[in-house]
């Protein structure tokens, strides 16, 4: 029966996979080691039957089988586990207050920088823009669209008129303006023409320095740029 025995076909079901004339003493060897399973099978070489390694009474011993449970191991499991290192409780004369002076200087760079800024930004608003009164500004295209900013009754309404060249407006609703939109609607009208022209604003020396920002943002956009070749902004002198 041992010289039968000798040799064993192997077939490792999960891979598939038959190893032909594998002595006795591998096939136990490989069954301890796990290699080879329960359901994994064996057959002696040059014979046709097949059978499970787990249903053998040569290789069933040599299975790894799971433990009992032992009652000493949940008391093991419930032991403390030692961690090396232990929380330390601070002392009651600890000071548990943030050093507040890197907050402070911080405060301090953030202070000065806002001031400095506003300062600048101060400044710039109240620059004096140049003069409408009487304006003549020298070697004026004849297409040119030139755009008047002066002050209303109550000293802070801008009042827009609008004129092509040195020519004064040429319709009442060219001048006299007051509402955005309209002069928007007489800039477009004037840039009707054929190419693309320049834009002149003659602004009033007490007018807020925003109107004329907001006004060449206005003609910035995508409809007026088409038309308009530049802005300039015109320096002109009061008459004496």
């Amino acid at each position: 029966m041992a010289a039968k025995r000798r040799f064993l076909d192997v077939w490792i079901v999960e891979s598939n996979t038959v190893y032909k004339e594998v002595p006795f003493n591998i096939v136990a060897d490989w069954v301890q080691q796990g290699r080879l399973l329960e359901d994994d099978m064996l057959k002696p070489s040059g014979t046709k039957d097949w059978f499970r390694v787990g249903g053998s009474p040569d290789f069933a011993p040599y299975l790894p089988r799971p433990e009992p449970f032992r009652a000493d191991d949940q008391a093991e499991a419930l032991e403390p586990v030692e961690l090396g290192f232990g929380y330390r409780h601070p002392r009651e004369d600890e000071d548990d207050d943030p050093d507040m002076i890197p907050l402070i200087d911080v405060s301090l760079v953030l202070l000065i920088f806002f001031m400095l800024t506003a300062s600048a930004i101060a400044s710039g608003v109240n620059m004096p823009l140049p003069g409408a009164e009487n304006p003549t500004v020298s070697n004026v295209n004849p297409a040119e669209v030139t755009l008047n900013i002066n002050l209303g009754a109550d000293g802070r309404t801008p009042v827009y008129s609008v004129g092509v060249g040195n020519k004064p407006p040429a319709a009442d609703e060219d001048k006299d303006i007051t509402d955005r939109g309209q002069l928007l609607a007489r800039i477009a009208d004037k840039l009707q023409g054929e190419g693309r022209t320049e834009v002149t604003i003659n602004g009033n020396p007490d007018l807020h320095a925003g109107v004329v920002r907001d006004l060449t943002v206005d003609l910035s956009s995508r409809q007026m740029r088409e038309k308009i070749r530049r802005v300039l902004i015109g320096v002109n002198e009061k008459k004496p």
